[in-house]
Protein backbone atom coordinates (compact mmCIF):
# COMPACT_ATOMS: atom_id res chain seq x y z
CA UNK A 1 0.00 0.00 0.00
CA UNK A 2 2.83 2.32 1.02
CA UNK A 3 4.74 1.52 -2.27
CA UNK A 4 1.43 2.47 -4.11
CA UNK A 5 1.06 6.03 -2.10
CA UNK A 6 4.57 7.25 -1.83
CA UNK A 7 4.92 7.47 -5.12
CA UNK A 8 1.68 9.04 -6.00
CA UNK A 9 2.09 11.65 -3.29
CA UNK A 10 5.54 12.83 -4.59
CA UNK A 11 4.52 13.07 -7.83
CA UNK A 12 1.84 15.53 -6.22
CA UNK A 13 4.30 17.81 -4.72
CA UNK A 14 6.44 17.84 -7.66
CA UNK A 15 3.62 18.68 -9.73
CA UNK A 16 2.67 22.09 -7.59
CA UNK A 17 5.93 22.78 -7.81
CA UNK A 18 5.42 22.48 -12.04
CA UNK A 19 2.28 24.47 -11.59
CA UNK A 20 4.94 27.52 -10.37
CA UNK A 21 7.39 27.07 -12.86
CA UNK A 22 7.88 29.05 -16.56
CA UNK A 23 10.94 28.28 -19.00
CA UNK A 24 11.96 31.55 -18.30
CA UNK A 25 13.04 30.32 -14.94
CA UNK A 26 15.36 27.97 -16.69
CA UNK A 27 16.89 30.62 -18.32
CA UNK A 28 17.13 32.92 -15.80
CA UNK A 29 20.89 31.63 -15.41
CA UNK A 30 21.94 33.65 -18.44
CA UNK A 31 20.68 36.87 -16.71
CA UNK A 32 21.60 36.33 -13.67
CA UNK A 33 24.47 33.72 -13.48
CA UNK A 34 26.32 35.34 -10.33
CA UNK A 35 23.69 34.55 -7.71
CA UNK A 36 22.27 31.64 -9.56
CA UNK A 37 25.51 29.97 -10.73
CA UNK A 38 26.73 30.25 -6.61
CA UNK A 39 23.38 28.56 -5.39
CA UNK A 40 23.10 25.65 -7.98
CA UNK A 41 27.34 25.30 -7.11
CA UNK A 42 26.08 24.96 -3.50
CA UNK A 43 23.37 22.16 -4.47
CA UNK A 44 24.84 20.19 -6.74
CA UNK A 45 28.51 20.20 -6.01
CA UNK A 46 29.63 21.57 -2.43
CA UNK A 47 26.26 19.39 -0.45
CA UNK A 48 27.15 16.26 -1.69
CA UNK A 49 31.09 16.44 -1.41
CA UNK A 50 30.45 18.11 2.11
CA UNK A 51 28.16 14.34 2.80
CA UNK A 52 30.70 12.48 0.94
CA UNK A 53 33.07 13.90 3.71
CA UNK A 54 30.86 13.18 6.38
CA UNK A 55 30.30 9.35 5.22
CA UNK A 56 34.04 8.63 4.55
CA UNK A 57 34.80 9.49 8.52
CA UNK A 58 31.01 7.86 9.32
CA UNK A 59 31.67 4.38 10.97
CA UNK A 60 27.91 3.16 11.70
CA UNK A 61 25.46 0.61 9.59
CA UNK A 62 26.41 1.17 5.28
CA UNK A 63 23.00 1.92 4.73
CA UNK A 64 22.93 4.83 6.96
CA UNK A 65 25.93 6.09 5.06
CA UNK A 66 23.86 5.58 1.32
CA UNK A 67 21.10 7.38 2.99
CA UNK A 68 23.04 9.95 4.16
CA UNK A 69 24.27 10.16 0.10
CA UNK A 70 20.81 9.76 -1.06
CA UNK A 71 19.54 12.39 0.98
CA UNK A 72 22.69 14.89 -0.53
CA UNK A 73 21.90 13.94 -4.29
CA UNK A 74 18.37 15.27 -3.65
CA UNK A 75 17.05 18.34 -5.09
CA UNK A 76 15.97 21.46 -2.93
CA UNK A 77 12.43 20.81 -0.98
CA UNK A 78 8.94 21.45 -1.29
CA UNK A 79 9.02 24.62 1.40
CA UNK A 80 12.04 26.02 0.33
CA UNK A 81 10.39 29.00 -1.94
CA UNK A 82 7.81 29.69 1.15
CA UNK A 83 10.31 29.41 3.91
CA UNK A 84 12.74 32.05 1.57
CA UNK A 85 9.73 34.28 1.29
CA UNK A 86 9.37 34.29 4.81
CA UNK A 87 12.98 35.48 5.01
CA UNK A 88 12.64 38.14 3.04
CA UNK A 89 14.79 35.82 0.06
CA UNK A 90 14.58 36.54 -3.53
CA UNK A 91 12.10 34.27 -4.41
CA UNK A 92 12.45 34.06 -8.44
CA UNK A 93 16.13 33.13 -7.21
CA UNK A 94 14.87 30.28 -4.64
CA UNK A 95 12.31 28.83 -7.47
CA UNK A 96 14.89 28.89 -10.48
CA UNK A 97 17.34 27.07 -8.17
CA UNK A 98 14.72 24.62 -7.59
CA UNK A 99 13.55 24.25 -10.94
CA UNK A 100 17.31 23.41 -12.38
CA UNK A 101 18.33 21.04 -9.33
CA UNK A 102 14.83 18.83 -9.51
CA UNK A 103 15.88 18.27 -13.27
CA UNK A 104 19.01 17.68 -12.99
CA UNK A 105 18.75 15.24 -9.86
CA UNK A 106 16.61 12.78 -12.60
CA UNK A 107 20.21 12.03 -13.57
CA UNK A 108 22.19 13.20 -10.51
CA UNK A 109 20.80 11.38 -8.07
CA UNK A 110 21.63 7.86 -9.99
CA UNK A 111 24.86 8.59 -10.45
CA UNK A 112 25.51 9.71 -7.25
CA UNK A 113 24.36 7.02 -5.21
CA UNK A 114 25.77 4.59 -7.80
CA UNK A 115 28.99 6.34 -6.88
CA UNK A 116 28.40 5.74 -3.72
CA UNK A 117 28.18 2.23 -3.41
CA UNK A 118 31.54 1.70 -4.96
CA UNK A 119 33.77 4.72 -3.33
CA UNK A 120 32.41 4.80 -0.19
CA UNK A 121 30.83 1.83 0.70
CA UNK A 122 32.91 -0.91 -0.42
CA UNK A 123 32.14 -3.39 -3.32
CA UNK A 124 31.47 -5.80 -0.18
CA UNK A 125 28.56 -4.00 1.27
CA UNK A 126 25.98 -5.78 -0.05
CA UNK A 127 23.78 -3.04 -1.29
CA UNK A 128 22.74 -2.69 -4.41
CA UNK A 129 21.87 0.24 -6.50
CA UNK A 130 19.95 -0.63 -10.01
CA UNK A 131 20.91 2.88 -11.40
CA UNK A 132 18.58 2.20 -14.43
CA UNK A 133 15.75 1.63 -12.00
CA UNK A 134 16.72 4.49 -9.84
CA UNK A 135 17.00 6.79 -13.00
CA UNK A 136 13.39 5.27 -14.10
CA UNK A 137 11.90 5.93 -11.08
CA UNK A 138 12.99 9.33 -10.08
CA UNK A 139 12.41 10.53 -14.01
CA UNK A 140 8.76 9.23 -13.37
CA UNK A 141 8.25 11.27 -9.94
CA UNK A 142 9.67 14.28 -10.64
CA UNK A 143 10.84 14.85 -14.11
CA UNK A 144 7.16 13.81 -15.83
CA UNK A 145 5.27 15.53 -13.10
CA UNK A 146 7.34 18.81 -13.05
CA UNK A 147 6.77 19.07 -17.24
CA UNK A 148 3.09 18.42 -16.31
CA UNK A 149 2.76 21.43 -14.21
CA UNK A 150 4.45 23.80 -16.66
CA UNK A 151 2.69 22.61 -19.24
CA UNK A 152 -0.91 23.68 -17.29
CA UNK A 153 0.79 26.85 -16.50
CA UNK A 154 1.63 27.39 -20.18
CA UNK A 155 -1.31 26.61 -21.17
CA UNK A 156 -4.02 27.85 -18.75
CA UNK A 157 -2.17 30.16 -16.29
CA UNK A 158 -5.20 31.64 -14.58
CA UNK A 159 -6.33 28.38 -13.35
CA UNK A 160 -2.81 27.51 -12.48
CA UNK A 161 -2.77 30.33 -10.70
CA UNK A 162 -5.69 29.66 -8.44
CA UNK A 163 -5.54 26.18 -7.65
CA UNK A 164 -1.61 27.02 -6.81
CA UNK A 165 -1.71 27.74 -3.34
CA UNK A 166 -3.79 24.62 -2.46
CA UNK A 167 -2.28 22.46 -4.25
CA UNK A 168 1.23 23.78 -2.94
CA UNK A 169 -0.55 23.25 0.74
CA UNK A 170 -1.86 20.41 -0.01
CA UNK A 171 1.80 19.10 -1.29
CA UNK A 172 2.97 20.13 1.93
CA UNK A 173 0.82 18.31 3.75
CA UNK A 174 1.83 15.05 1.54
CA UNK A 175 5.25 16.26 2.74
CA UNK A 176 4.48 15.88 6.57
CA UNK A 177 2.32 12.45 6.19
CA UNK A 178 5.27 10.90 3.87
CA UNK A 179 7.89 12.02 6.84
CA UNK A 180 5.53 10.83 9.69
CA UNK A 181 4.50 7.37 8.07
CA UNK A 182 8.79 6.90 7.82
CA UNK A 183 8.75 7.71 11.16
CA UNK A 184 6.33 5.81 12.77
CA UNK A 185 7.60 2.59 10.59
CA UNK A 186 11.13 3.36 11.92
CA UNK A 187 10.78 5.29 14.88
CA UNK A 188 12.84 1.76 16.90
CA UNK A 189 15.95 2.14 14.60
CA UNK A 190 16.14 5.60 15.12
CA UNK A 191 16.20 5.31 18.69
CA UNK A 192 18.41 2.68 18.47
CA UNK A 193 20.90 5.10 16.41
CA UNK A 194 19.96 8.77 16.67
CA UNK A 195 22.89 9.54 19.23
CA UNK A 196 25.64 7.90 16.48
CA UNK A 197 24.10 9.31 12.94
CA UNK A 198 22.38 12.91 14.67
CA UNK A 199 25.66 14.42 14.62
CA UNK A 200 26.17 13.58 11.23
CA UNK A 201 23.05 14.81 9.97
CA UNK A 202 23.06 17.84 11.41
CA UNK A 203 26.72 18.33 10.50
CA UNK A 204 25.58 18.02 6.76
CA UNK A 205 22.51 20.63 7.17
CA UNK A 206 24.41 23.06 8.74
CA UNK A 207 27.15 22.72 7.15
CA UNK A 208 25.67 22.94 3.87
CA UNK A 209 23.27 26.30 5.00
CA UNK A 210 26.88 27.89 6.57
CA UNK A 211 28.56 27.04 2.96
CA UNK A 212 25.78 28.92 1.46
CA UNK A 213 25.76 31.95 3.78
CA UNK A 214 29.94 32.07 3.30
CA UNK A 215 29.52 31.63 -0.82
CA UNK A 216 27.29 34.81 -1.24
CA UNK A 217 29.53 36.94 1.55
CA UNK A 218 32.32 36.12 -0.57
CA UNK A 219 30.31 37.18 -4.11
CA UNK A 220 28.94 40.18 -1.84
CA UNK A 221 25.76 39.68 -2.92
CA UNK A 222 23.14 41.19 -1.06
CA UNK A 223 20.73 39.59 1.74
CA UNK A 224 18.26 38.46 0.09
CA UNK A 225 19.93 36.69 -2.46
CA UNK A 226 22.16 35.22 0.60
CA UNK A 227 18.87 33.57 2.42
CA UNK A 228 17.68 32.27 -0.65
CA UNK A 229 21.01 30.07 -1.36
CA UNK A 230 21.42 29.16 2.30
CA UNK A 231 17.67 27.86 2.55
CA UNK A 232 17.89 26.64 -0.92
CA UNK A 233 21.34 24.33 0.10
CA UNK A 234 19.60 23.34 3.51
CA UNK A 235 16.37 22.14 2.66
CA UNK A 236 16.38 18.74 1.11
CA UNK A 237 13.54 16.99 -0.91
CA UNK A 238 13.26 14.60 1.81
CA UNK A 239 9.98 12.85 0.33
CA UNK A 240 12.83 12.11 -2.32
CA UNK A 241 14.94 10.18 -0.59
CA UNK A 242 12.44 8.54 1.37
CA UNK A 243 11.10 7.10 -1.96
CA UNK A 244 14.66 5.77 -3.54
CA UNK A 245 14.63 3.93 -0.12
CA UNK A 246 11.27 2.26 0.59
CA UNK A 247 10.04 1.77 -2.86
CA UNK A 248 13.15 1.60 -5.21
CA UNK A 249 15.94 -0.13 -2.99
CA UNK A 250 13.45 -1.82 -0.15
CA UNK A 251 15.82 -0.52 2.12
CA UNK A 252 13.65 0.74 4.75
CA UNK A 253 16.13 1.41 7.68
CA UNK A 254 17.76 3.66 4.68
CA UNK A 255 14.81 6.75 5.39
CA UNK A 256 16.37 7.25 9.07
CA UNK A 257 18.74 9.88 8.28
CA UNK A 258 16.36 11.41 5.86
CA UNK A 259 13.53 11.82 8.92
CA UNK A 260 16.59 12.93 10.77
CA UNK A 261 17.44 15.90 8.56
CA UNK A 262 13.69 16.39 7.96
CA UNK A 263 13.29 17.59 11.96
CA UNK A 264 16.60 19.20 12.06
CA UNK A 265 16.41 21.29 8.00
CA UNK A 266 13.29 23.17 9.09
CA UNK A 267 14.49 24.36 12.98
CA UNK A 268 17.47 25.66 11.16
CA UNK A 269 15.72 27.18 8.84
CA UNK A 270 13.59 28.86 11.21
CA UNK A 271 16.62 30.11 12.94
CA UNK A 272 17.87 31.56 9.50
CA UNK A 273 14.59 33.53 9.26
CA UNK A 274 15.25 35.05 12.29
CA UNK A 275 18.76 35.96 11.35
CA UNK A 276 17.88 37.72 8.25
CA UNK A 277 14.81 39.41 9.87
CA UNK A 278 16.98 40.63 12.42
CA UNK A 279 19.75 41.89 9.84
CA UNK A 280 16.89 43.05 7.71
CA UNK A 281 15.68 45.36 10.41
CA UNK A 282 19.29 47.25 11.56
CA UNK A 283 19.42 47.72 7.79
CA UNK A 284 16.33 49.46 7.71
CA UNK A 285 16.85 51.50 11.14
CA UNK A 286 20.64 52.34 9.76
CA UNK A 287 18.97 53.78 6.71
CA UNK A 288 16.45 55.62 8.54
CA UNK A 289 19.24 57.26 10.70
Amino acid sequence: MINTLLPIGLAFIMLSIGLGLRVADFTRVFRQPLALGAGLANQLVLLPLVAAGLVAVYSGEPVFALGIMALAACPGGITSNLLTVLGGGTAALSISMTAISSLVGIVSVPLILGLSQGLLLGEAEAVHVPLGQILGGVFGVTGVPIALGMLLNRVAPRFSEAVRPAARGLATGIFALIVIGAFVGQRETMAAHVADLGPYVLALNLGTMALGLLTARLLRLDLADTVAISMEAGLQNVALAIFIATTLLGLPEMVVPAILYALMMNLSAAALIAWARARARQTAARTAG
